[in-house]
């Protein structure tokens, strides 16, 4: 027979070209259900495999998949879209940026320019757009900058901040979200705890992947949290002034 994707002969029970099944069925609602389970659960490329061992070692699940183990782990790209695309949702749903943005802004509303007021609305309103198109690319290009070394390229260093950026959607939601829930009051001290234990989870994660001494990747993790906060607020404010004189 041959293969329904591809167009290959088939002789066993995967296609030697494409690796898809030799049997396919008709698709039904249970069939697509079971699927979407398979994807979180399956035990060797699971998202929930994947997360439990990005908890522990992300640097080394990056590495391996750059070094060709990519069989084993769940696309990178594709874990950063299905976290992304969840973290914003629950995000949304709770408030919890629009808190963070109401404890920023509080006090100091009145004094704010409109240009920085609606710097703060859209990355309360765009998180998803901005998970995938800004926060990587520009972790992954300070990663690039202070831990560069000709073997790892730019795409290599996005492999690993989207695995680092999807997990930390993961734990945000989880953890993080919920707390608020319960104490609403803390938004801000709650999101600055957030920003300490990622900066520490990059530098273990900085630590597997590169090699480097863990007090080196420690200090560069730190200067690079503050420098992407720095960079991530230029770029939207930027893009905020820009639009305005295009638009007159």
């Amino acid at each position: 027979m041959n293969c329904k994707n591809c167009d290959a002969v088939i002789d066993s029970k995967f296609c030697p070209n494409c690796g898809q099944k030799a049997e396919t069925h008709r698709l039904t609602l249970g069939h697509i259900i079971h699927e979407f389970f398979h994807l979180l659960t399956h035990a060797e490329k699971g998202i929930i495999f994947l997360s439990k061992a990005l908890l522990l070692r992300p640097g080394f699940v990056a590495k391996e998949y750059v070094e060709g183990k990519r069989k084993k782990y769940t696309n990178p790209i594709s874990f950063l879209i299905v976290t992304t695309a969840a973290g914003a949702f629950i995000s949304y749903k709770s408030g919890y940026y629009q808190a963070l943005s109401r404890s920023m802004s509080d006090n100091n509303a009145a004094r704010m320019p409109a240009a920085v007021l609606e710097t703060m609305e859209i990355s309360i309103n765009h998180g998803k757009f901005l998970g995938l198109f800004l926060i990587v690319p520009l972790y992954a290009f300070l990663s690039w900058v202070f831990f560069w070394r000709p073997k790892y390229n730019f795409a290599e260093h996005v492999v690993l901040q989207s695995y680092l950026i999807g997990m930390l959607y993961i734990v945000t939601s989880l953890v993080f979200i919920p707390h608020f829930l319960i104490f609403p009051a803390y938004a801000k001290v709650n999101n600055d705890v957030l920003h300490v234990l990622y900066a520490i989870y990059m530098a273990v994660a900085y630590k597997q992947f590169f090699g480097k001494n863990i007090f080196v990747c420690i200090l560069k993790s730190v200067i690079m949290t503050a420098l992407f906060i720095a960079l991530f607020w230029l770029l939207i404010f930027a893009f905020v002034v820009v639009k305005h004189i295009i638009m007159g």
